[in-house]
């Protein structure tokens, strides 16, 4: 299952697409009014033409600004708890209602934790193993696997 695009990231892609366009319009703007002064137009034509290569120097500068946003958030958002899986169990046969858990907690490359409580009568105990690529080098129960498969 892909991991969820994180909403910031998504707006400043969006906000990052706009930018992108405005400067294509402003560049053709800026086109057609070269096209305009070749040709012997309105000296005031060269006043506006200062005017659009300004603000598409702008609009450059600020789309190069919120590029590097996205990549900083994008790298950051990797590593944040993006993909969580639960399975719920009866551990032991005696006892019933699924009780017992396996919990796995991981972010967009698989690292993180799988957590599994066993509950008994004599109470519970609890069991915390590292992930890495959603693997761990601790022997997984079956429950954990699929607490895994599942984030």
């Amino acid at each position: 299952m892909p991991a969820a695009i994180d909403p910031v990231v998504a707006v400043l892609g969006a906000v990052t697409a706009a930018l992108a366009v405005a400067v294509v319009a402003l560049v053709a703007q800026v086109r057609a009014l070269a096209r305009r002064v070749a040709g012997g137009g309105d000296p005031r034509v060269l006043d506006r033409l200062a005017s659009v290569e300004r603000d598409v120097g702008a609009a450059r500068s600020r789309l190069e600004h919120l590029a590097g946003h996205v990549e900083r958030l994008s790298d950051q958002t990797a590593s944040c708890l993006q993909r969580v899986g639960l399975v719920r169990y009866d551990a032991f046969q005696e006892l019933g209602g699924h009780l017992s858990f396996s919990l796995a907690l991981q972010d967009a490359r698989g690292d993180g934790v799988v957590l599994s409580v066993l509950n008994d009568r004599e109470g519970a105990r609890a069991y915390a193993k590292p992930l890495a690529g959603g693997r761990s080098t601790f022997a997984l129960s079956e429950e954990e696997h699929r607490a895994i498969a599942g984030a």
